[in-house]
């Protein structure tokens, strides 16, 4: 009874489109402070362990996606259709997939500034240091500029422009993402010291 929150090419979208340009930024970033203080990791460790598809699916991932379905569900809402009534075709379908799209890469721009250290508070002196990853938010967002309102792009997406309340909410969305991540941080450091 739930129609799609995305399309398959707004899919398709976040995967070859925002979340490459960040993640190309992360590559480049400098090794944290402290990482040396810290024990070396076992040779028999995995890169991808419990702790990071933990990290990855059970944080950042649920996150996303209750703050991206209560967008889908909240633009319906603003726009009159309460489940059970939602719209799977038309305007208005369109523009709540369209939010819960823009609600994926503004949770995409938290994590990538969450993600930058595992234990360091991100608002430090280094802050700026790498703009490749603030390119990549730039991009992020000039790219969904144009499939939100570039009637080409629009109809290739099956997009439609947001409105100044979709954007304030947008802006919002990342400030208790980084603030949530950064109290874990505090709590880590905390930790760690004793």
């Amino acid at each position: 009874a739930i129609p799609l929150a995305l399309t398959v090419m707004e899919i398709l979208f976040i995967d070859l489109g925002t979340d490459m340009i960040p993640a190309l930024g992360l590559g480049r970033e400098d090794p944290e402070k402290g990482i040396m203080d810290r024990p070396p990791r076992s040779p028999k460790d995995h890169l991808i362990n419990k702790h990071v598809l933990a990290k990855a699916f059970l944080w950042y991932g649920l996150i996303a996606s209750i703050i991206a379905t209560a967008a889908f569900f909240g633009a319906n809402f603003y726009r009159g259709h309460i489940f059970p009534n939602l719209p799977v075709v038309g305007w208005d379908y369109r523009q709540a997939t369209t939010v819960t799209l823009a609600a994926i890469i503004f949770c995409q721009i938290a994590a990538v500034l969450n993600i930058r250290y595992s234990r360091q508070s991100m608002f430090n002196r280094h802050f700026f240091k790498n703009s490749l990853i603030f390119i990549g938010i730039i991009m992020e967002i000039v790219l969904l500029l144009c499939i939100s309102y570039v009637p080409v792009f629009q109809s290739f997406f099956g997009t439609e422009p947001l409105n100044s309340h979709d954007w304030i909410m947008l802006v919002c969305i990342p400030i208790p993402l980084i603030l949530i991540d950064e109290l874990r941080k505090w709590i880590l450091r905390k930790n760690y010291k004793k």
